[in-house]
């Protein structure tokens, strides 16, 4: 297992990598106690382990805070041939909780990673203490969003873009889907934190293009019925978001049996990035309220 030291404000993680289904993947470790808890964060599509930077070391204090680069994305390893999908992403995130961490855990989810920890969490109740969505509507986006999705997939995929120098590479940096509160030099931050320089002295995006490919493809979501998700969860919606609707997230609360949910202001679809105070103040009183062995049903 490779450790390097990823010096980020205020506190300071350890960048790990560990083995599974044969790939790095990477992570953070934040530290924190886990003999409390035990904190996972798994970003959205096309983000990566530092989209929690803000949110990570409000949590310290509840427990043992890990921040999870998916397959493909931030530091992570790139399947070769290219091999992306709900299946695959579920199959490493829990290979990651129970054969390394070996702990159940409270599971974050934003997006991407909230409906991937959804299905997780239906299905192996047992690897989950609580579970947090966040701006992650059941099923997927509204339809429109998704017919858009698909038309910008036909100019994306196949070899991964590179560009002169970092200033282009944050010219061309764009949050997806838009909307959000940052200033210029706070998304200058994020690109480059999303970005590599190449051996050829050229930049490029800590991402492989292929993986854009699998979302798109809902049939292979397959249902989940919001009745199995039986460990206490948190419901997070930015209110500005306009990829989770007040109706949808009002649905998920009041489908699955033991829910809360908490709207966080200020915040569009990039909920830790908008507004990673109140977003880390609604995830801990969550966390505050766990009763040991809460998600052991």
């Amino acid at each position: 297992m490779e450790q390097a030291p990823a010096a980020t404000a205020p506190t300071e993680p350890t960048s790990r990598f560990v083995t599974i289904n044969g790939l790095n993947l990477h992570y953070l470790d934040w530290g924190g106690d886990a003999s409390r808890h035990t904190i996972v964060l798994a970003h959205g599509g096309t983000a990566h382990v530092h989209w929690w930077d803000e949110v990570a070391p409000r949590l310290i204090e509840y427990g043992r805070v890990i921040a999870f680069d998916f397959r493909g994305h931030g530091r992570s390893e790139w399947p070769h041939p290219a091999h992306y999908g709900p299946a695959a992403h579920i199959a490493d995130l829990r290979e990651f909780i129970a054969r390394h961490l070996q702990t159940p855990v409270v599971l974050i989810g934003h997006s991407m990673g909230g409906e991937l920890s959804l299905r997780l969490v239906a299905r192996h109740p047992e690897l989950i203490e609580g579970f947090v969505s966040i701006d992650a509507p059941a099923g997927g986006p509204p339809l429109l969003t998704r017919l858009k999705w698909r038309w910008k997939r036909r100019r994306q995929g196949g070899a991964r873009p590179d560009f002169a120098s970092a200033e282009d590479l944050v010219r061309r940096f764009r949050l997806s889907p838009p909307g959000h509160n940052l200033t210029g030099e706070q998304l200058a931050t994020l690109a480059l934190k999303s970005a590599e320089r190449l051996p050829n002295g050229r930049w490029a995006f800590r991402f492989d293009p292929e993986a854009r490919a699998w979302p798109h493809r809902r049939r292979e979501w397959g249902r989940v019925s919001l009745r199995k998700i039986t460990p206490p969860t948190l419901i997070i919606r930015g209110r500005h978001s306009a990829l989770m609707t007040a109706r949808t997230a009002r649905l998920m609360h009041r489908r699955i049996p033991d829910a809360r949910f908490v709207e966080i202001p200020d915040a569009h679809h990039h909920v830790p990035l908008d507004n990673p105070r109140a977003t880390a103040a609604a995830i801990g009183e969550f966390i505050a309220a766990l009763k040991p062995g809460a998600g052991a049903r």
